[in-house]
């Protein structure tokens, strides 16, 4: 029964232990108690790395934390601790060093205190920031789609653009595309229906007497941009396997010839 109230008290040093703030008598102890127990030992590892993560964060605690931290720390006496008997820590001659640890120990828990609150801290702050990283993956999707959606309108709209229907050929399926003087292009494929999972439309360019992928789509895709070159005669739509392919073997979904100069 002698190792139970010696681990208790060792436990209430490892938070100033882990931050290296404890009396070279105290750390003696600690250490030789650490050889055995690995339960402590990883109790200062999860200690260290808060402080770690508190020393290398950029991110500020929230307001008036560390002030009520200091409030607690500051404000009335230590705790009154009843004193065990049998507990096997070697007794000190009053005044000497490390004689008074059992009443710092009010500075351990105040140390432990710190510890938690910062755990706590460091909690609310991942949460937050994972969400406010979701939220802004959003975001960016949808100013990025809004961003290629307007600049589709004004390609439609300018000058020496060409606009051209890519439909199936039983008029079921039905897209549109817009080709700019200067080889930029791009597809409203919003109109066309999700795939299962697995499958992607993919973009074709028909050149010559071949075509070349123009680019994998996804799924469910909006609008997308390409480049076409000046050699361009049509464009066509498949249905692919994931992630698309080089060259398809698949049937034509969707067909849209360029006028003739």
């Amino acid at each position: 029964m002698t190792d139970e109230p010696r681990h208790a008290e060792i436990e209430e040093l490892l938070g100033v232990y882990a931050l290296d703030a404890v009396e070279p008598a105290e750390r003696d102890l600690v250490d030789q108690h650490l050889s055995s127990c690995a339960k402590c030992r990883a109790e200062v590892a999860e200690h260290r790395e808060v402080a770690a993560f508190l020393a290398h964060s950029g991110a500020p605690a929230p307001w008036g934390l560390w002030d009520r931290i200091a409030e607690a720390l500051e404000g009335g006496e230590p705790p009154q601790l009843q004193l065990r008997p049998g507990l096997p820590f070697p007794a000190r001659p009053a005044g000497a060093p490390g004689s008074g640890w059992r009443q710092g120990s009010w500075a351990t828990k105040a140390a432990g205190m710190v510890l938690a609150a910062a755990a706590a801290v460091i909690a609310v702050m991942g949460v937050q920031l994972v969400d406010q990283d979701r939220r802004l993956d959003q975001m960016t999707a949808l100013l990025e789609a809004d961003a290629l959606d307007r600049a589709y309108q004004a390609a439609a709209v300018a000058p020496g653009s060409e606009v051209l229907e890519v439909a199936s050929f039983d008029g079921s399926l039905a897209t549109q595309a817009v080709i700019t003087e200067d080889g930029s292009a791009y597809l409203q494929a919003s109109t066309l229906p999700p795939l299962p999972d697995g499958r992607t439309y993919q973009l074709w360019g028909e050149v010559g007497d071949g075509a070349v992928s123009l680019g994998v789509l996804g799924d469910d895709p909006k609008v997308v941009r390409f480049e076409v070159s000046d050699q361009l005669l049509g464009l066509a739509l498949t249905d692919e396997q994931e992630p698309g392919v080089v060259v398809t073997e698949q049937p034509i979904l969707a067909y849209g010839k360029l006028h003739d100069d």
